[in-house]
């Protein structure tokens, strides 16, 4: 509150003025500027006529002597009237100044403030940050809006596109979500926002397939590290892909405890209606195996499935070798065969390719009467055969041989 009389501030519960001992009275900043206003008009005015002041004087002389000087009475009447209507007239031009200064004060405040809210209204920083503030609140709506209404002044901000899709995300449109946020990755790989709105997408849905689509797309390590949380650690291998001439026995592994790991052997990414793993696998087929296997916890969250490939060529057994290696013989003769290591050797002796149905070699083989053929293969553990060895062993007694020369030569003389 300030004093009528000098404008001083006026301390709460005083009720005289302590600059001027006035009575406390309630001045309005209005009133005060009016009495400022005045103030200096007087002052001007008093500057620019002598005769007020000594009207003026003579009063106060007038006052002081309680007499008043002959004919200075009507004079000093007349002056005060003139001199009321001339403060009267100069209080109304200052009001009416003052009410000109308002209203052109709020004319210029109503222009501040659409000025303001026009900048408002085209400004993304701050269309952004109401989206934002209406989604602290979860007014999803409005959040929307304002994310809308950013995208119409820029149709490209990235910002406003990944608030969208997490506002979809929210409000359970799943399909647009995505098709939003996969928008961002694929015009930006590395927006790391983006992935952590569509993981948690997938991850809600239990689209574990999705993830790994779109893992298998991702080079980033900074944005690989996103998928950590989201699938579990892919098993071990312990034997590398690559070309072997034997067959293998493959072990898998997995760190944690309550998961399972499934496998296959044709190449196809495993699920838990495959074959799990519990002892080490066999693979005893050659050529191309393709071994694929993930690990699967109990809430059915799986890793990424690994692979290795294992193309088997196994060697074929050496041929078995023979003594004596063929001839001619009138006297009984024996073969002996040298069996190659971890191998069977089959025989036949009619010169017919043996197979494993044939005879088993197993000593010395006595050589038949006549023109033979003798065929030998050596077939392996693993089912593997050796080239067939043939030799001819021809074989007739002594007997029968001078037996035939003495008809021989009796036909002759005959």
């Amino acid at each position: 509150m300030k004093c009528a009389k000098c404008g001083a501030e006026i301390r709460p519960g005083c009720v005289y003025c302590s600059n001027c001992g006035q009575e406390a009275q309630i001045v309005t900043e209005i009133n005060i500027l009016e009495d400022d206003l005045l103030r200096s008009m007087l002052e001007e005015e008093e500057k620019s006529g002598s005769q007020t002041e000594t009207l003026v004087s003579i009063e106060k002389t007038a006052e002081k002597t309680d007499q008043k000087p002959h004919g200075t009475k009507t004079a000093s009447d007349s002056s005060k009237k003139k001199k009321k209507r001339m403060l009267e007239k100069k209080r109304k031009k200052a009001r009416k100044t003052l009410v000109i200064l308002v209203v052109l004060l709020i004319a210029a405040l109503a222009v501040a403030f659409g000025v303001m809210q026009y900048n408002h209204s085209n400004s993304v920083s701050y269309q952004l940050k109401k989206a934002t503030e209406a989604l602290d609140q979860k007014n999803y709506t409005s959040a929307l809006q304002y994310a809308e209404y950013v995208l119409q002044l820029d149709s490209e901000n990235e910002d406003a596109l990944v608030l969208e899709g997490q506002i979809y995300v929210l409000m359970k449109q799943d399909a647009k979500a995505e098709t939003v946020l996969l928008w961002v990755i694929d015009q930006n790989p590395s927006c790391k926002k983006a992935y952590e709105q569509l993981l948690s997408l997938y991850d809600s849905n239990n689209s574990y397939d999705q993830i790994l689509a779109l893992k298998s797309k991702v080079t980033d390590s900074k944005i690989l590290s996103l998928f950590d949380q989201y699938l579990l650690a892919a098993p071990e291998i312990d034997k590398e892909g690559g070309n072997y001439n034997e067959f293998l026995e493959v072990t898998l592994s997995v760190d944690g405890k309550g998961i399972d790991i499934y496998y296959t052997l044709d190449g196809s990414v495993p699920t838990d209606a495959d074959k799990k793993y519990e002892d080490p696998i066999q693979i005893e087929e050659q050529g191309k195996t393709t071994l694929t296997a993930i690990a699967m916890d109990k809430n059915g969250k799986y890793s990424e499935p690994v692979s290795a490939e294992y193309n088997i060529e196994l060697d074929a057994p050496d041929m078995p070798s023979v003594y004596p290696d063929g001839g001619t013989y009138h006297e009984q003769k024996s073969v002996l065969v040298t069996v190659p290591s971890g191998t069977t050797v089959y025989y036949t002796w009619d010169g017919s390719t043996p197979t494993s149905n044939s005879s088993v070699y197993r000593g010395a083989l006595d050589i038949p009467e006549g023109n033979n053929i003798l065929s030998l293969v050596a077939i392996d553990d693993n089912g593997l055969s050796s080239e067939v060895l043939k030799c001819n062993y021809i074989y007739y007694p002594t007997s029968t041989t001078d037996s035939d020369t003495q008809d021989g030569a009796s036909s002759d003389a005959e």
